[in-house]
């Protein structure tokens, strides 16, 4: 048995020499969602933090590269009107989604070191195109999460009523501190972390509000 374990670990440690690994690159990103309304335009944002880690070889990975990649903070939220609340929900595209904008939208797949270096040191601001858009809904009723209901980047006037349509979506890297608070203010029942959000019943599969729950709200902290 030493004998088998010792070969294994004879094996192992020069394929550990030959895997490097760089230090994390992290940064935040601020997203601000624009809507026109009959009373004027309104806004809102959130920042996230992304902290992503890369291999030196794609000997431990499936991408290549990465092999390290999170996420915290909020969904952003906006006022649409009084008591009615339009969300651009947190997902997996959040990784990675500031390499697409600010560097090469071929290099989110499989990003190099270069490339998050870049994003780190970038502060700028970009509007999203549509692709990039993240996950919209509403509630109908605000005190009630299984209310929810997707709203689509072009036809907010289905969600909130003649005169409201999607201005922009910019996403900004920043030094401005990760949001926290804002969205439970809004929904209150998001304390509760075994919530069920969404009715499966409704939905067919592979449906995008099948796919959320609380963390599409906060995530991290």
């Amino acid at each position: 048995m030493r004998r088998l374990f010792g070969m294994v670990a004879s094996l192992a440690l020069p394929l550990l020499a030959l895997t490097g690994c760089w230090g994390g690159n992290n940064w935040h990103q601020k997203m601000t969602i624009t809507v026109a309304t009959p009373t004027g335009e309104v806004s809102g944002s959130a920042v996230t933090a992304v902290e992503l880690t890369l291999s030196e070889d794609a000997l431990w990975t499936t991408t290549g590269t990465a092999y390290g990649a999170k996420y915290s903070g909020e969904a952003v939220v906006v006022e649409v009107a009084p008591g009615k609340y339009l969300f651009a929900l947190l997902d997996e595209r959040l990784k990675t989604l500031a390499i697409k904008v600010f560097i090469d939208p071929h290099a989110a797949a499989s990003p190099k070191k270069e490339d998050v270096d870049r994003v780190e040191a970038t502060r700028a601001t970009k509007r999203l195109s549509l692709e990039d858009y993240p996950l919209l809904v509403t509630f109908a009723d605000i005190n009630d999460p299984k209310s929810v209901k997707e709203v689509k980047s072009g036809k907010l006037t289905d969600a909130f009523g003649p005169g409201f349509s999607l201005k922009s979506i910019t996403l900004e890297i920043t030094d401005e501190p990760v949001t926290k608070g804002k969205i439970i203010d809004v929904c209150k029942w998001l304390d509760d972390e075994n919530l069920i959000l969404v009715d499966w019943t409704k939905y067919p599969a592979g449906h995008s509000l099948r796919k959320i729950n609380w963390q599409s709200f906060r995530a991290g902290n």
